[in-house]
């Protein structure tokens, strides 16, 4: 039996939090951000966040890669 791994539509903050072994759980408990919104910003490249929510993920994000900058995570 053949079983194929899925691929999953990501963006670039969703492909950031793979590349360094985090989820959105993790994402959303250190934002305080809620999932539903953090899981949208993973997964779909077209969604751009608001300037309060960049702020908070960048502020999350800076703690484990210091040089991350906002074009890392979205195309603006």
């Amino acid at each position: 039996m053949n079983m194929y791994k899925v691929e999953q539509k990501r963006s670039k903050l969703g492909f950031w939090l793979e590349q360094h072994n985090k989820d959105t759980d993790w994402l959303t408990r250190t934002t305080g951000i809620e999932r539903k919104i953090i899981e949208e910003l993973a997964s779909n490249p077209n969604k751009n966040p608001r300037m309060i929510a960049i702020r908070k993920i960048l502020y999350a994000v800076k703690r484990v890669d210091p040089t991350i900058k906002v074009s890392d995570l979205w195309d603006m």
